[in-house]
């Protein structure tokens, strides 16, 4: 495919999975991981970035096999090799993402929530990104915890319509509600009298969270983001749709 770098390897094996060859992805991705794997060891950052790139898009790859347990120790590897700069929260937050994604696939809605959390806590969009909130809404309702996907949803749609310059109708079809966005401003007007509006799910840099964060092992090494996320990590988590 193409030399001693990773991201030919990877682009032709996410061309293969958009055509559902998944045998043939995965034998490139091998490919590619034997050609460049030792040149993350000792060498600069970028190439770790591509490798780490690589073993992300060979987890979910493995994914779709159903090879769970090999996605696992993909992602793994591929946020063990991605560094630990603000530059690289992109890297991160993806991985993140996918191993939410993969906890939900196998019903462990906590350590999915976990997860998630922490991807968003690494997002470098102010609030997060919709697909990152339509997650948590997913798993606040295998959780059973409705307030907590009511206010997932509303995040979820209040980003989608930033992402796509004010519209949200494609993502409330997705979630499985054709409210408008006013319709969500009328409940939440309405429920202000409510004792239970005091437990709104809060921004991503108010207390509660940050509370939250402050329980996981990764909290003392996470960046402050900041920038915007870039085309990759959409790329990247849009693999999980084929």
């Amino acid at each position: 495919v193409g030399g001693r770098t990773a991201e030919p390897y990877e682009k032709f094996a996410m061309f293969e999975m958009t055509r559902k060859n998944f045998v043939e992805a995965q034998a490139v991705l091998l490919r590619g991981a034997q050609a460049v794997a030792d040149l993350s060891i000792g060498g600069d950052g970028k190439s770790g970035l591509t490798l780490a790139h690589l073993l992300h898009t060979w987890g979910v790859c493995e994914y779709h096999l159903g090879s769970l347990a090999r996605a696992e120790q993909l992602f793994d590897d591929a946020l063990r090799v991605t560094g630990s700069e603000e530059g690289d929260s992109s890297m991160r937050s993806l991985v993140l993402y996918s191993m939410s994604r993969l906890e939900f696939a196998r019903g462990e809605y906590l350590l999915a929530q976990h997860c998630v959390g922490l991807s968003l806590k690494e997002n470098l969009l102010p609030g997060g990104n919709s697909l990152i909130w339509k997650l948590w809404h997913n798993i606040a309702k295998k959780m059973e915890n409705e307030h907590l996907a009511t206010r997932c949803k509303e995040q979820a749609l209040l980003r989608w319509e930033e992402e796509r310059g004010g519209t949200v109708s494609d993502l409330s079809r997705l979630l499985g509600e054709r409210q408008r966005p006013r319709d969500y401003i009328a409940a939440k007007s309405s429920a202000s009298s409510n004792e239970n509006n005091q437990r709104v799910l809060p921004e991503r840099t108010g207390s509660v969270m940050k509370d939250v964060f402050r329980k996981t092992p990764w909290y003392s090494k996470i960046c402050p983001p900041s920038g915007r996320m870039d085309k990759n990590w959409y790329a990247g988590a849009k693999l999980w749709e084929l």
